[in-house]
This record gives C-alpha cells, sequence and structure tokens, in this order.
C-alpha cells in the first residue's frame, strides 16, 4: 500500500472517531485535540497531491 493510500486510511479512521466522541458527548477539548490530528493528517495528505 503506498504513502497515500496509508494516510487515507488514517484520516477516515480520525473521521471517525472524531464523530464518535461527538456521539459520546466529549468536551471541547477532547473534541478539539482530535481535529487537530485531523488537520494535520489532511495537510500531509494535501502535500503529497
Amino acid at each position: 500500500m503506498d504513502d497515500i493510500s496509508l494516510l487515507e486510511e488514517k484520516i477516515e479512521s480520525v473521521r471517525q472517531e472524531m464523530y464518535d466522541a461527538y456521539l459520546n458527548g466529549a468536551d471541547d477539548e477532547d473534541v478539539l485535540y482530535i481535529s487537530q490530528k485531523l488537520d494535520k493528517l489532511l495537510n500531509q495528505l494535501h502535500s503529497l497531491l
């Protein structure tokens, strides 16, 4: 599997993590942390494209 595919899988996993946190009533700090993690992954993907 290439780097882009692996990164896309990680992005989808973190998106699901953020959605699950939202559904479970996570506090703002937790959601912010997950969102920042997702932003970093999306920036990495953008730099590879």
